[in-house]
């Protein structure tokens, strides 16, 4: 083993198949790169899918804490002992070598921070009466300030996006900061992975990240984020639901063929597979594809629906 990056990972039993297929593209094609996956719920039959690759490590998380996994990144990034450590949720797939793309550019941090649109439509919702539509809304950047309680201007008045991530373990206070101020401002319940009910906080791990990135005083400086260029080697993510291994949706189907190259791959090397779901066998394609194209206009339904209830509500 020669890398000094560890790239972790968490999840419980209903993410099985988006981790293994996480720990097989890493053991594939990041031969040398550690990998952590931080699980709760797994049976000793699921540990051994992750056991055959040398070198990815199952671990547990803590019984003492009920909420979201996701809510639990810090944890498990406190695992590592490499001299830099990565975040990747457990329905990222690694998609090529992406290993010279790991170190951040800053030798610091490389997170990916929304862009203006991007962030405005984030906080469509959340703008109070005529306030201008830019930015974080008022009101929460308050809130964050107020709840950080260190720097009183914000170095950042946008948010970011936590299913990926790497830095120096010289920040490793800043994440041990984000678990402490996750147990101060997320009540200790499995919430989800968005809680519509808290404004500031609505997308809880990803918003409190965001308010620290704000706030802290001790939060790193931020590099271009180098893991989403999709015309080259880069991480995958299924970040909606339906995931591919409970049905295909139109926007991920390009990366299907890379989904059966990676079982094909396991297959002739021997290597043991969970019990396939039906979207993930070869023999399905057709009526995976046709699911997903027919599933395409009616996600954009649900969506309007949705964007208008959450209006009214």
């Amino acid at each position: 083993m020669s890398s000094n990056v560890t790239l972790v990972t968490a999840c419980d039993k209903n993410y099985l198949w988006g981790a293994f297929l996480l720990a097989a593209s890493t053991a594939r094609n990041l031969p040398n790169v550690p990998m952590h996956v931080v699980q709760t719920g797994f049976s000793d039959e699921d540990k051994t899918f992750f056991n055959q690759f040398p070198l990815v490590s199952v671990l547990s998380l803590a019984a003492d804490d009920p909420r979201n996994v996701a809510n639990r990144k810090a944890e498990a990034l406190l695992t590592a002992e490499t001299e830099y450590v990565g975040w990747l949720d457990a329905d990222c797939m690694i998609v090529g070598d992406i290993e010279p793309m790991l170190i951040p550019e800053n030798g610091e941090f490389q997170i990916r921070l929304r862009g203006e649109a991007e962030n405005t439509q984030v906080w469509s919702n959340h703008y109070a009466a005529g306030e201008a539509h830019h930015g974080v809304p008022a009101a929460v950047l308050a809130q964050w300030g107020a709840d950080v309680g260190q720097l009183a201007i914000p170095t950042h008045n946008t948010t970011c996006v936590t299913n990926a991530f790497i830095l120096h373990r010289r920040h490793l206070d800043f994440i041990r900061q984000w678990k402490s101020q996750i147990a101060k401002v997320i009540a200790p319940a499995n919430t989800g992975v968005v809680d519509r009910r808290s404004r500031p906080y609505f997308m809880i791990d990803e918003s409190v990240l965001s308010s620290l990135l704000a706030y802290s005083a001790i939060a790193p400086p931020v590099a271009s984020y180098r893991l989403d260029q999709v015309h080259q080697a880069h991480v995958a993510h299924f970040g909606v639901n339906p995931k591919p291994w409970k049905r295909w949706r139109k926007q991920f189907w390009p990366y299907h063929t890379a989904v059966m190259d990676l079982i094909d791959w396991l297959r002739s090397n021997d290597l043991a597979v969970p019990p396939i779901p039906w979207s993930l066998r070869r023999e399905n394609t057709l009526l995976a594809w046709s699911i997903a194209q027919a599933d395409a206009p009616y996600a954009k339904i649900r969506t309007f629906v949705g964007d208008l209830l959450r209006r009214w509500s």
